[in-house]
């Protein structure tokens, strides 16, 4: 029986919300990934874990007034950000794995790539858009929703296993 280190789903799940906030809030968040575009800065950053929270009806009435301030919102999403790429082993770490993860599964790596950029819950009026990404690698639409909704979870799990003794890293599963 495999046993994982004490935190490690916490941290699983924290590094999987790190990737799946970059590739599917930033502009070029793979590129991120990669290393060929400058990690986001701290207005960046903030306005990405905006787009992901859920808004207050416009009726809400806190029984508690909020007094923290927009600087202060930016200041945690920040260090919430650069706590989860600390535990991910930082941006060198996740630049090696994730070039590594895309030369070992290129397919998985492009099928995502076109279903974050062409996929946007929208109608083309040539029909639907994730018809267009499934139609492009032969695969249903079922399927690539499942390699999407897995993508950030593999990546993940690859970023938190040891290397090899080649120096290398597997492929989880």
């Amino acid at each position: 029986m495999c046993r994982f280190p004490k935190g490690y789903y916490r941290t699983l799940e924290r590094v999987s919300n790190l990737i799946e906030l970059l590739i599917s809030c930033h502009p070029q968040g793979f590129g991120v990934l990669l290393g060929e575009i400058e990690s986001p800065d701290s207005y960046m950053v903030h306005e990405m874990m905006n787009s992901q929270r859920v808004p207050m009806p416009d009726d809400f009435k806190p029984t508690t007034p909020r007094n923290e301030t927009e600087a202060e919102r930016i200041l945690y999403d920040r260090e919430y950000f650069d706590e989860s790429v600390k535990m991910a082993g930082g941006w060198a770490h996740i630049h090696v794995v994730s070039r590594e993860f895309k030369e070992a599964d290129s397919r998985t790596w492009a099928i995502v790539l076109d279903h974050t950029k062409f996929v946007k819950k929208s109608l083309s009026r040539y029909g639907s858009k994730l018809e267009y990404v499934a139609w492009k690698y032969k695969l249903s639409a079922n399927t690539v929703m499942r390699y999407r909704r897995e993508f950030s979870l593999k990546l993940a799990e690859m970023i938190l296993m040891p290397p090899s003794d080649e120096g290398f890293y597997l492929l989880p599963g």
